[in-house]
């Protein structure tokens, strides 16, 4: 498997861009492979017409007011971690430390509830004031809900 590949050859995170990932970034938690994967383009946020400003699958406007930046933070390649931060296509402001690698059950050190799967099919990509944004995509459709903290750790559990 291409995880078990860069874990051998000592790579525990890759950021790409390129890949269209909503209104932020989008990131696969460690816990699942054991490498961390952060994808960032918000260049399809919001999608409008140019001409009405209207919701639109046609060329136009497209990022909104979304606004990322991601960080990687720590004292060495060893021991680090995601901070992501910025304004979500609908003005809404985040800013989202991650685990440090390897540490995904330390919840001092992050939230270690980013970046994983809801066992209904949201992922969690940022948390907001007292809640969580999520998203969930079918081809170049991309659907967005807010959760409250517990409705995402408690009812919809995260798949381990």
């Amino acid at each position: 498997a291409p995880a078990d590949w860069l874990l051998a050859h000592g790579i525990k995170r890759i950021v790409v861009g390129h890949k269209p990932t909503g209104d932020c970034p989008a990131v696969l938690s460690s816990a699942y492979t054991g490498v961390e994967v952060c994808s960032v383009d918000t260049s399809f946020a919001r999608r409008r017409d140019i001409s009405t400003g209207e919701k639109s699958n046609r060329f136009g406007v497209n990022r909104g007011d979304a606004i990322a930046l991601v960080e990687i933070a720590g004292s060495d390649c060893n021991y680090n971690r995601l901070e992501i931060s910025g304004t979500l296509a609908d003005g809404t402001e985040y800013s989202n430390p991650h685990p440090h690698i390897g540490k995904n059950e330390d919840a001092i050190t992050g939230d270690s509830v980013l970046g994983k799967k809801t066992v209904d099919g949201w992922w969690v990509k940022a948390s907001v004031s007292d809640s969580y944004h999520l998203c969930r995509g079918k081809g170049r459709t991309v659907e967005y809900d807010t959760r409250s903290e517990e409705d995402v750790v408690v009812c919809h559990q995260l798949l381990k």
